[in-house]
């Protein structure tokens, strides 16, 4: 199963939301990080200048918690608002037969 880190980004201003997304889009993440299944962007669908940046790491890693990417980048985006960055580890899960096929 994956371990997740959630950088979530509480905005100051709901105008202000295009600049965290240019700078996700100006990303530059090293392709040869271990482990590292994909970064992905999402917005709240309530609260426009909610955004969660989803770091997914495949299987075990050589690091436990917040990774040296989470932390760069809880801290890069900090300067757009107010940054909660966790790190979560899975327990369990269940596939439904229809989701399999």
């Amino acid at each position: 199963m994956d371990r997740l880190e959630i950088i979530h980004l509480r905005g100051h201003s709901h105008r202000e939301k295009k600049d965290p997304i240019a700078a996700f889009r100006q990303l530059s993440v090293p392709r040869r990080i271990n482990n590292l299944k994909e970064i992905s962007l999402f917005q709240d669908h309530a609260l426009e200048n909610d955004l969660k940046i989803i770091i997914r790491w495949q299987g075990c890693t050589e690091h436990t918690g917040k990774s040296p990417l989470g932390l760069q980048l809880a801290a890069a985006f900090s300067e757009f608002g107010q940054i909660r960055h966790t790190a979560w580890e899975p327990v369990m899960s269940y596939l439904t037969q229809e989701a399999k096929s």
